[in-house]
């Protein structure tokens, strides 16, 4: 079961200050305090499924409103937010990020540091999925514009997986364009690979 808390929807707009403003149990001026309503959606979630039933939690920094946000600007921050989320009963968090390549604190590690899904592993012990243009050499931000873009390599996708940055990827417009995606990549047959057309989108409606 996946629970989403990303991409300013309501679990998520209970995380982030812009939205929060009450003034009741559910708010608070840190980040530890508003992931309270998250973390307790999680605990009844895991009373009713049981122990053995897993509970993925998808979170992003980014809001669809604010692009430029950052709910956790630091990694002790960023364990304020997700550690609560674990000890509820979280299994796996699913980390959103616009370009999964991209390093959640580059001032603490580098360009080539961890990114969301890493850091999140780090600090909170849990499995993580990584997401974020996997696959393509444009953000999600091009589907929304009309915008379309081609197949792109995953070498870096597949070194940061063998040094365990992150446990397993999420793969969406990639899929969209090209739906033997997985199989192509699984044979080798990169050559092949199609990119993804915004067009595409139509086909969900």
């Amino acid at each position: 079961m996946e629970i989403h808390g990303a991409h300013g929807y309501l679990i998520d707009q209970f995380f982030w200050s812009g939205t929060n403003r009450r003034t009741d149990r559910y708010g608070g001026a840190t980040l530890k305090e508003r992931s309270r309503f998250a973390s307790e959606i999680v605990a009844a979630t895991r009373k009713a499924v049981g122990p053995d039933f897993p509970i993925i939690m998808r979170v992003s920094q980014w809001k669809q409103q604010d692009l430029t946000v950052r709910l956790a600007p630091t990694p002790k921050e960023m364990t304020d937010w997700l550690l609560p989320l674990v000890e509820a009963g979280v299994d796996v968090l699913h980390c959103s990020q616009r370009r999964f390549w991209e390093p959640e604190f580059p001032e603490l590690d580098g360009e080539n540091g961890l990114n969301c899904a890493g850091w999140a592993k780090k600090l909170t012990g849990a499995t993580t999925i990584s997401v974020g243009s996997v696959g393509l050499d444009g953000d999600v931000l091009n589907a929304f514009a009309g915008k379309g873009s081609k197949a792109a390599s995953v070498q870096r996708l597949v070194e940061r997986m063998e040094r365990n940055e992150f446990d397993l990827i999420a793969v969406g417009r990639a899929l969209l364009g090209d739906p033997h995606w997985v199989s192509k990549i699984q044979s080798g047959d990169h050559k092949n690979l199609k990119g993804f057309d915004a067009a595409a989108l139509g086909a969900l409606v």
